[in-house]
């Protein structure tokens, strides 16, 4: 779900200069996912204050804050939550009891460096991006 998340919030942010309200099922549209999950992730967005949403005609959704205040790692972490920095190999109850697995620090060094790129990127850069109408 946090790729539908970042997928609908991309979305909107290309629409955020003009304050451009979007359906969720434009979003839907624009990103080739179905109009269900994308609703029930712009509800989880919503609950936790990333996007406001508008019902009836002319509504929709739109972010809630501007977008360079919007990190990717926010919203990827929203619904994936606290993980493991790394899946051991050798499967549950190796890692943390005795000695590490020989892979542990090299795929705890991935994972956080994918969590420092991630929180070095805002929706900023997707302002304005998109081709064409949604």
């Amino acid at each position: 779900m946090s790729a539908c998340a970042v997928a609908s919030m991309s979305a909107l942010a290309e629409k955020h200069p003009g304050g451009e309200s979007l359906s969720s099922q434009q979003i839907a549209d624009s990103r080739n996912l179905t109009k269900p999950l994308v609703a029930k992730v712009l509800t989880v967005l919503s609950q936790a204050g990333f996007v406001t949403g508008t019902r009836g005609p002319g509504g929709g959704y739109r972010l809630a804050r501007d977008p360079a205040e919007i990190t990717v790692l926010e919203v990827v972490a929203l619904f994936e939550g606290h993980k493991e920095t790394s899946a051991c190999p050798f499967g549950p109850g190796w890692c943390g009891v005795g000695d590490p697995c020989p892979l542990h620090h090299i795929l705890a060094d991935i994972s956080e460096n994918a969590a420092a790129t991630l929180r070095g990127v805002s929706f900023a850069a997707f302002v304005g991006h998109g081709k064409g109408e949604l």
